[in-house]
Order: C-alpha cells, then structure tokens, then sequence
C-alpha cells in the first residue's frame, strides 16, 4: 500500500497468507505514522523558524531616554 506524503513515499508490501495485524489494526497503524510524520515536519519548521536570521532595523540608541 503505497503512502505517498508531499514528497516522502513509503510502500508497504504484505506477502499472502495469514497476517500478523487485522486490516483495521493496520489502517491504525498507517493512520499513527502518518500522523507522527506530520508532528516531524511541524517541529522541524518550527525549529527553521525559530532558527532563521531576520533583517531588522531598530532606532539608535539614544543615552538618557
């Protein structure tokens, strides 16, 4: 079952027989990575955000005010 996330793409290939996790056991699992990877990506612009250089212009600083 090919997951595809913008450009992260993870294929899961189950052999035939019986399987180790029911369909709705692994329709959570794929639902909990999904959502894991999600938390990644926000951390990681949050850390890009945190972490970026600005321009930004103040007033002089003026002795007595």
């Amino acid at each position: 079952m090919p997951v595809h996330l913008q450009e992260l793409v993870s294929e899961v290939t189950v052999v035939a027989g019986d399987l180790p996790l029911t369909e709705p056991q692994i329709e959570r699992l794929v639902k909990i990575v999904i959502k894991r990877l999600a938390e990644m990506q926000l951390d990681a612009s949050r850390v890009h955000a945190a972490t970026k250089l600005r321009r930004q212009s103040s007033s002089p600083f003026e002795p007595g005010s």
